[in-house]
């Protein structure tokens, strides 16, 4: 965790058994915040959403601060340092929700095992405060989750369960978003030259220099960069990509699992076989017999700044 100029406090929730939602809501977080806790951080176990109604003042997220008036919300993913301090003599009036996203993810999306890192580390990357005019979709889930908890009618888990799922969405795409603004930059331009690199040579051993040559940056720059962008390792990508092109063949043409291997540029039948179990959960056997079965196609499986890329046929 960076070194802050403030003091921190480490505050610990938990959540019951079988649940991944604790609100704090009502009269008892309508007050003057700050004056307890002066300029002293905290953090939290779980993701925390904070929703203000009314009051102003400012939002401290480690070294950074911010305005935050009514109408606006937070979200801040676990062990992120931050405060909440009023205006002085201001009364606002905030209330909360603690969410345990990662074992929600894990457990209740029902995503393949190396997505759901992917998932979770693009939406712990930092705190946000966001306000509700330019976040219509994000506000109405929150205020919906916190409607659902405070009333706790018939069903109420469940009906939280299908908010946060289209929260989580909701993140991813405004992550999304934020990564194709990084590929407009300078560096991103130049980064966007190694999709074309891969696309020609995954059939080759390709090492992180060669792709940062073909980019014309240095290794180290090429490499802090891409990481940036893709949310993911260059060595990564490549294996995405052969693993890809292995699902495709295995789908159109009666080859053998070792030709498969060697065409997509292993040299090694336990290096792929290995990668294809990491990235699609089946080995090639098990996903020949599945594709045949339920024509089953491969998914993108975290590639976050190029969402819907897909090599030509």
């Amino acid at each position: 965790m960076p070194k802050s100029k403030y003091p921190i406090e480490f505050r610990y929730y938990t959540i019951p058994a079988g649940e991944y939602v604790m609100s704090l809501l009502g009269k008892g977080w309508e007050r003057e915040y700050g004056n307890d806790t002066g300029m002293t951080l905290h953090f939290h176990n779980y993701m925390e959403i904070g929703f203000c109604y009314s009051g102003s003042g400012r939002l401290i997220f480690r070294d950074k601060e911010y305005r935050y008036s009514g109408d606006m919300f937070t979200i801040i993913p676990p062990y992120i340092p931050h405060t909440t301090i009023s205006d002085q003599g201001n009364i606002c009036k905030w209330e909360f929700l603690y969410i345990d996203m990662d074992e929600f993810i894990r457990n209740r999306m029902q995503m393949n095992s190396i997505f759901e890192d992917h998932v979770i580390s693009a939406i712990n990357k930092e705190g946000m405060l966001y306000a509700v005019d330019n976040n219509r979709k994000l506000s109405q889930y929150v205020l919906n989750i916190i409607d659902e908890c405070r009333e706790g009618k018939l069903y109420y888990q469940e009906s939280v369960s299908g908010q946060i799922y289209s929260m989580v969405i909701e993140l991813l795409r405004k992550d999304s978003e934020q990564n194709q603004k990084t590929l407009d930059t300078k560096t991103g331009r130049t980064i966007k030259g190694v999709f074309d690199y891969v696309k020609a040579h995954y059939q080759e051993d390709i090492k992180v220099a060669d792709m940062a040559n073909a980019c014309g940056l240095s290794e180290t720059h090429f490499r802090r960069g891409f990481e940036t962008v893709m949310n993911m390792k260059p060595a990564d990508y490549v294996n995405y990509v052969r693993i890809d092109m292995a699902c495709r063949l295995i789908s159109k043409e009666d080859l053998s699992m070792e030709q498969i291997a060697i065409r997509v540029g292993y040299q090694s039948q336990s290096t792929f076989n290995r990668n294809f179990k990491r990235i699609t959960q089946m080995t090639p056997y098990q996903w020949k017999a599945d594709v045949r079965k339920n024509n089953h196609e491969f998914p993108g499986y975290g590639i976050s700044a190029l969402q819907g890329w897909n090599f030509p046929e």
